[in-house]
């Protein structure tokens, strides 16, 4: 696949269609790691995006509940995941560096650390469900949505392995593997929430606890894949061997993954916690406004999985340069990134602009959740480029090991600037009339275009330290 998309570019290139700018075989490469993760991204953002169309059948209640219960789930599970996201790059610097043969020691020590993040994550997870009591008066929907942690709670030791083992993957350019798994689990999360939150088949309607327990199935069905085609695979073969082995950790490697990947999962928490805390400060104004800003975080993690794919290719392009100390073939690749990343942020932006109202109608057929979102999807909108900017950027750093700053830059950002500004606009008349979901939205792009500005400056000092001149 990748020589098919590089001979595509260079078609392209030929008849004038890129610009001289672009770098026409790193483009290829960017888009053959990039295509794959953005569908297998955008499938595991359908799963939550089929979740909350079928809790809205099943009633408001149950949509908050889901909403409650993401708030709660995702920055923890996503956090902990992240931690293991360093071993993409580290795999394809190892590869850059021309010492592959130590990746199955990395995979190996990168699992022992999976285990023990596994058990910290279900423990965080375990005390998030007493929160809900304190963020809603509604009984009945504070006790779902605890529901609906408890049975993710049951798949957290195969998304935690899930992480390790897919950056094997990543770390050769191989991201088809991701995609292929990511379509069945999104195939599959039709029935099984149909089953699990409907009440069919002779199984109980669980309403939107359903969601959490058809997730944690899915999530051990594509460990048992992955782990499958590790072991099928003649290339990896030999690691998959050795990562499975039962060895003496080696904690000094352990450390080092630690340290690189916890800045990124302190980071992911600091990022997406945000978000999630909006979703509480707007819980008390009620289900409508619940709802509607469920739908309008959907749609943004949909859009946002453009710009996450491609930093998440240009960190494992990025890590393979440095390793192979090559300075004009990483600038070109960053030259490369930063112009795909915007023209398709353009193109998306534009079509949620034009499209926010049929958009927001496919999650509900409410008239006031729809008159509500849409307004909601429009700043949604404004925000994509300083999103879209920041993880094109943070990718960078990733790529050339630079992390410890992704977690102080996310902190100033989105807690000690966007959390008081979310508040003040949502639920105060400090500086204006309370906004209600739309403030939320306001103190996002806020915070993000400042993150975007830091993480741009950053940069620019670590691609310096990480070519120094001869």
């Amino acid at each position: 696949m990748e020589g098919t998309m590089v001979e595509r570019t260079r078609s392209c290139a030929k008849s004038g269609l890129l610009s001289k700018w672009v770098d026409v075989e790193e483009l290829g490469r960017l888009l053959t790691l990039m295509l794959p993760l953005y569908i297998a991204n955008l499938m595991h953002i359908g799963m939550g995006v089929i979740d909350t169309i079928v809790a809205g059948v099943a009633g408001p209640v149950e949509l908050a509940a889901v909403a409650l219960g993401t708030s709660v789930t995702a920055p923890i599970m996503v956090a902990v995941g992240a931690v293991l996201t360093i071993v993409g790059p580290m795999v394809s610097r190892m590869r850059g560096g021309g010492i592959e043969r130590q990746i199955g020691l990395l995979l190996n020590n990168a699992k022992v650390l999976a285990l023990i993040l596994m058990v910290v994550e279900a423990l965080a997870l375990w005390g998030g469900r007493y929160i809900f009591p304190w963020v809603t008066n509604d009984p009945v929907l504070a006790e779902k949505a605890a529901q609906y942690v408890w049975y993710m709670i049951l798949g957290v030791p195969a998304s935690v392995l899930l992480r390790a083992i897919q950056g094997n993957f990543e770390g050769y350019g191989q991201t088809r593997p991701a995609m292929v798994l990511s379509l069945c689990g999104l195939l599959l999360n039709v029935p099984l929430n149909y089953v699990f939150v409907l009440g069919k088949c002779g199984v109980p309607a669980l309403g939107g606890a359903g969601c959490g327990l058809a997730t944690a199935i899915i999530h051990w069905i594509m460990l048992l894949g992955l782990v499958l085609l590790m072991f099928a695979s003649r290339q990896h073969r030999q690691h998959a061997r050795q990562m499975v082995a039962n060895r003496r950790p080696d904690w000094k490697l352990c450390g080092r993954v630690f340290h690189l990947g916890l800045p990124l999962g302190i980071a992911s928490m600091c990022e997406l916690g945000f978000f999630c805390v909006a979703m509480l400060i707007i819980a008390p104004l009620g289900e409508l406004m619940v709802s509607a800003q469920q739908v309008a975080i959907n749609v943004s993690g949909v859009i946002f999985m453009l710009p996450l794919s491609l930093g998440i290719a240009a960190s494992i392009r990025a890590a393979y340069h440095v390793g192979a100390h090559r300075k004009e073939a990483f600038d070109s690749m960053v030259r490369t990134a930063m112009l795909v990343t915007y023209v398709l942020v353009i193109c998306v932006m534009v079509f949620s602009m034009v499209f926010r109202r049929d958009i927001a109608s496919l999650y509900t057929d409410s008239n006031e959740v729809i008159e509500l979102a849409q307004l909601l999807i429009l700043f949604c909108a404004f925000y994509q480029l300083p999103d879209a900017t920041q993880a094109l950027f943070s990718g960078l750093l990733r790529g050339c090991h630079d992390t410890r700053i992704i977690t102080w830059i996310n902190l100033v950002c989105y807690w000690l600037v966007g959390f008081p500004l979310a508040y003040t606009l949502v639920r105060t008349d400090w500086l204006m009339p309370a906004m209600g979901p739309a403030g939320a939205w306001v103190s996002f792009i806020v915070a993000l275009s400042l993150a975007a500005a830091l993480f741009v400056w950053r940069f620019a000092h670590t691609r310096t330290k990480s070519f120094p001149s001869p």
